[in-house]
Order: C-alpha cells, then structure tokens, then sequence
C-alpha cells in the first residue's frame, strides 16, 4: 500500500508543476505548502489519523514535505535540486513502509492508489524530464503531451487498445498539424507506452 507515498508525489509532482514550485515565494510558496498538506491528508486521514504511530508518521512527512517545499526555493544548483527531489521520494517511501499495513482498510484501494500514481507518472514525471533534463527548457509547454499520454494510459488500462493507440495517433497528427514539433516529440508517445505497459502488470 503506497498511499502516504502517492499523497507526497502527487502534491509535488502529480497535477502541478514541480519546475515552477522552485520559484515560488511569500504567498504562492505558502498557498503551495497548504495544497501540500491537504494532499497529504486527502490520501491518509481515514487511516493514519486513528492510531499513535499514523499520526506521528503522518505529521513527521509534513514537516519534512514542508521544509523541501523551503529548501527547493533556496538551492539555486540544479543538480542539487534533483537530488533533494530523490531524496524526499526516498523519505516518503521509506515512511510509507512504517504503515503500510494501516492503508488495508483505506477507502481508495491498492489497485486505485497505484492507478493513480501511474497517472501522475505519464503526465507530470514526464514532464519533469523535458523540463529539467531534455530538452531541459523549464519553459518548454507540454500540455498537448500531458492530454495524449493520459488519454493513452486510460484507454490502454481498460483494455480499450483500439481508443488507446487511435488517441496516440490523433495526438501526433494535432502536434503537427498545430506547429512544427519540438525533435523530441517523439519521447512523448514513447513514454505514454512504455509506462502503460509497465503500469499494467502493476496494477493487475
């Protein structure tokens, strides 16, 4: 059960964008923390509230979710940046294995909370890597990417491959007729495959 580990991925990387996060000060940084801990908590309450070492557990990931939200804005070194996002991943896995046992009788499943996760890795983990690693532009608008990726990943995990592979196609034939494509257009589609497969054994 990976649920408090869902909750940190999603509220940093899942449905927002980790490349602007960084950047973020006064308000918007504050406005981000409290997203956070409401994420934390959408994924967790039902559980890790109702015992001693959920609450401690729980309260200990938002501390340290919160001082990586503070310390992402301070560490101007990229390279430092990712190693401080390996770094919180690995703490929340780690902390995530304290109580997984409690997540047996949450109301958003195993087979759910790992779907999830996959949403959030075709779309936004993808991203982070055009973003920050290539073509490492923090600018670069992956928007039409993140829609044919989801569409593909949910059309392909229902089995629909027909919607699944014609989505993907469409996608393409928008990209191109809309601009030229960036030379790693490619990588997109790509990605949206590879982790649909991966994530299909996963889950079932």
């Amino acid at each position: 059960m990976i649920h408090l580990f869902l909750a940190h991925f999603v509220a940093d990387h899942g449905f927002t964008d980790n490349a602007k996060i960084r950047h973020y000060k006064g308000y918007k940084l504050l406005e981000h923390i409290v997203w956070s801990i409401f994420a934390l908590l959408a994924f967790t309450f039902d559980t890790l509230l109702k015992s001693r070492t959920g609450i401690i557990v729980l309260v200990s990931m938002m501390v340290i979710h919160v001082l990586g939200d503070v310390m992402r804005t301070k560490i101007a070194n990229i390279k430092r940046i990712h190693i401080l996002e390996v770094a919180l991943l690995s703490i929340a896995f780690v902390l995530n294995l304290f109580v997984a046992d409690e997540f047996v009788n949450s109301y958003i499943s195993k087979e759910f909370a790992m779907y999830l996760l996959g949403m959030a890795v075709v779309s936004m983990a993808v991203t982070y890597f055009f973003k920050n690693f290539y073509p490492g532009n923090e600018d670069y608008n992956d928007l039409d990417g993140i829609s044919e990726r989801l569409a593909f990943y949910v059309f392909f995990l229902g089995n629909n491959y027909l919607l699944a592979f014609l989505s993907l196609g469409l996608g393409l034939l928008y990209r191109f007729w809309k601009t030229k494509p960036s030379h790693v257009w490619w990588i997109s589609p790509m990605s949206a495959v590879l982790i649909s497969i991966i994530w299909k054994f996963l889950v079932f």
